[in-house]
């Protein structure tokens, strides 16, 4: 099965913009039956174990997804050390940077020529949202920003069709966090089992895997550069990790 790699281009996109791409997103996940249960609901779904690689995931059906999705909420999460890296729930890095009360959000061009500044270059389609920076003091501390690809407005027919939802455009979101941190960890609800060992440009790293074919469901990617004391975590909702993998590495450059 041949993915619709995301391509990379210069950001160039007005930030009104986003909230169009997000409004996509959204639509898309309705339409293609990814969303969560509704409320009250719990007996309408019955969860399926994660299939393997060589598995059929027949995705043409409404709510195709929410057995997986179920199944995936059932798996146990908690905190634990990937690489050197503290991932879970109730994870975080450490930093030493702010003074209580110190902490103010600043526009995130204050970042730029420092380790936190942003990328400037994004995956092709994707609509940059509000970049934004933290500043304690004379020193930035963390920045971030949302990338969103709406879904092709053709996107439930063609997978209503019979064709797969992952070899269309079926919409998908990143965000792309950089702190100062004296050690590195990251809050996630991605299940334990998921998380593996892995490098970004030859630093170690986290990776929490998507719950299907490393795309559908929420993954995460977390890398560790001790030597400039910089926390990067490239964190996703229906991309592929490759593509997080790649964002990861430029938001290192």
């Amino acid at each position: 099965m041949e993915r619709k790699r995301l391509n990379w281009r210069l950001a160039g996109l007005a930030a009104a913009v986003a909230a169009v791409a997000v409004g996509g997103f959204a639509l898309g996940r309705t339409l293609l039956g990814s969303d969560g249960p509704a409320d009250g609901a719990p007996g309408d779904v019955t969860p399926l174990a994660t299939p393997g690689p060589n598995d059929a995931i027949d995705t043409s059906k409404p709510g195709w997804g929410l057995p997986y999705l179920d199944a995936d909420k059932a798996l146990p999460r908690y905190d634990q050390v990937v690489n050197g890296i503290a991932v879970g729930p109730s994870a975080k890095h450490e930093s030493g940077w702010c003074a209580p009360g110190q902490a103010r959000w600043v526009d995130a061009s204050e970042a730029d020529g420092t380790p936190l500044a942003l990328p400037k270059q994004f995956p092709a389609g994707g609509v940059p949202g509000e970049a934004r920076a933290v500043r304690c003091g004379d020193t930035i501390v963390h920045t971030e920003v949302t990338i969103a690809f709406p879904a092709s407005p053709a996107a439930a027919a063609e997978v209503a069709s019979g064709k797969s939802w992952f070899d269309v455009q079926h919409g998908g979101v990143m965000t792309i966090y950089k702190d100062l941190a004296t050690s590195p960890g990251f809050a996630s609800q991605i299940a334990s089992e998921r998380w593996e060992a892995a490098s970004v440009n030859g630093l170690p790293a986290a990776l929490g895997r998507a719950v299907l074919r490393d795309e559908f469901g929420e993954s995460a990617v977390v890398v560790w550069d001790a030597g400039r004391n910089l926390q990067v975590v490239v964190r996703g909702v229906d991309v592929h990790v490759d593509d997080l993998l790649a964002a990861a590495a430029e938001a290192l450059k």
